[in-house]
């Protein structure tokens, strides 16, 4: 009976770690971490797609533009989604000490992390 349990426990979790998504910790990388303030990288499964969420911060008493764009990687590391409409870059803008947050939806299910690449525009 003992052993049941402690089988049914592991079952348990091991659901809970897929279901709540157990991804890498996301990536941001490139020169706009330079001028904006990155404080918050979070990844979640949402329907079996993995969602990015970064918090970018202006601390700056200028306006700021940020152009960025989202890598999707499976388990290997490998990119997915190149050369797909999610691959393109994006801009956006915050005013003189704004936080927004960017978010981003894996191209497919195969995805378990992301690199988020910043570059400023201004």
């Amino acid at each position: 009976m003992k052993s049941k349990v402690v089988t049914l426990m592991t079952a348990l979790v091991a659901l809970t770690a897929l279901t709540t998504g157990c991804v890498s910790e996301g990536r941001v990388e490139g020169p706009g971490l330079e001028v904006a303030k990155v404080s918050e990288v979070t990844a979640v499964y949402k329907d079996a797609h993995l969602r990015a969420s970064v918090q970018v911060k202006n601390d700056d008493a200028n306006p700021l533009r940020l152009r960025y764009r989202f890598t999707w990687l499976d388990s290997t590391g490998i990119p997915v989604g190149i050369g797909t409409p999610t691959d393109n870059f994006l801009v956006i803008s915050l005013a003189p000490y704004e936080t927004r947050y960017i978010r981003g939806d894996a191209p497919n299910a195969d995805c378990t992390d992301f690199r988020l690449y910043l570059q400023n525009l201004d």
